[in-house]
């Protein structure tokens, strides 16, 4: 008789996970977040010293996994105040590879794009076994031209340097 509850509760969650999957496939938008920083110690790396960069632009592009040909294209998305952006997405794109990729940077004096984080990829599939609608990517980052002076100080704490 004590078991009834957990059963109940086990029974719920999979319900409510059973939705939030069909819900998606349903038309339920995927919610691609993330952030874009200025690499202020050019180490391709977010340190304590890195900068959210407000204004600064991305876009979504899914290729088809097999003849390389566009399956979606966002428009420029501008990342808020913070360096942070959200791309809604409708579809599911099982059969391509999807990248966000850093478009410029409205900061002169940090608009290199590192090497490493030019574009994140994100899976927008409801058949990946990832639950939900919202995708995390990876931070992007711009460098500065020139390294910050503290940045020694920071990359010694971190005992990189």
């Amino acid at each position: 008789m004590a078991n009834i509850p957990i059963i109940a509760l086990l029974f719920v969650a999979f319900c409510v996970s059973t939705f939030f999957n069909f819900a998606n496939a349903f038309g339920m938008p995927f919610i691609v977040v993330g952030h874009v920083y200025c690499d202020t110690c050019r180490v391709e790396f977010e340190t304590t010293l890195s900068q959210g960069i407000g204004g600064a632009v991305v876009k979504l592009e899914c290729r088809n996994r097999i003849d390389k040909s566009y399956t979606y294209r966002s428009k420029d998305i501008v990342t808020d105040k913070k360096g942070n952006y959200e791309i809604e997405v409708t579809g599911d794109y099982k059969e391509s590879y999807c990248d966000v990729i850093l478009v410029r940077s409205p900061r002169q004096e940090c608009n290199d794009p590192t090497g490493k984080w030019r574009k994140t990829r994100v899976v927008l599939t409801t058949s990946s076994g990832v639950k939900g609608n919202v995708r995390v990517a990876k931070s992007l980052g711009f460098r500065k031209r020139t390294p910050l002076p503290s940045c020694n100080k920071v990359l010694k704490e971190m005992r990189l340097f």
